[in-house]
């Protein structure tokens, strides 16, 4: 073969394996960096059944951490992911209370102070179509603490009655998320989780279920 032959495959090698190195996908880096650690901020939000109870759905912030080990896929990477999240608030609302025998209702201020804490453990896959972008699913149980501390002054009588609640439950979710891909090591993301509990706080209102919808942005990093 002659020698301007040699330059030519040479040259056309180089510019295969330029080609390649420019479009190589993300799973190839994930293979020396798998894992992901994400930092969570966003909040949750309670729905309020209690029409005599102003102010709509209790929106809670949240702040949390999660992870993501995968253990097999190449574009469709699977594997396992766990975490914690903690949210609280404290919040003021009216509340119609009975005025007594007389059948009629009395206005009272309510100071409400939540406190929720869940660990999470599951499963997950993702769907990584190209360098830039992938979208995931986990489900799996969870574990979850919750206190409400709540103080009412009934407002003619200025009378003040305090009351708490706490407990711990099992129960489930559901998280979906996407991500876009900044660099080799950082990830900016969002997503929303729902959770199913079986945890419930009780006092002079009645009774909030303690579950629903937490809506998040995260940034992660792999290593």
């Amino acid at each position: 073969m002659s020698t301007k032959s040699n330059r030519r495959m040479v040259r056309r090698l180089f510019l295969i394996l330029v080609a390649l190195s420019s479009f190589s996908p993300v799973y190839a880096q994930q293979e020396e960096k798998p894992k992901i650690a994400q930092l969570m901020i966003g909040q949750m939000v309670i729905p309020n059944d209690n029409d005599r109870v102003s102010g709509g759905d209790y929106d809670i912030p949240l702040i949390g951490f999660a992870f993501q080990n995968p253990y097999g896929g190449s574009r469709f990477p699977y594997g396992l992911e766990g975490g914690a999240l903690f949210s609280w608030k404290s919040d003021t609302r009216s509340f119609a209370a009975s005025g007594g025998g007389g059948g009629g209702t009395i206005s009272v201020s309510l100071d409400i102070e939540d406190f929720l804490a869940d660990i999470f453990f599951g499963v997950y896959s993702s769907y990584v179509p190209t360098y830039w972008f992938r979208a995931y699913v986990g489900a799996g149980p969870l574990i979850i603490y919750g206190r409400r501390e709540t103080e009412q002054v009934n407002s003619s009588t200025l009378q003040t009655e305090s009351g708490s609640d706490s407990g711990f439950d099992v129960g489930g979710y559901v998280r979906i998320g996407v991500d876009f891909i900044l660099t080799d090591d950082w990830i900016l993301g969002v997503g929303i989780r729902g959770t199913k509990t079986g945890l419930t706080f009780t006092d002079s209102t009645g009774d909030v279920d303690v579950e629903g919808f937490q809506y998040y942005v995260g940034i992660s990093a792999r290593f």
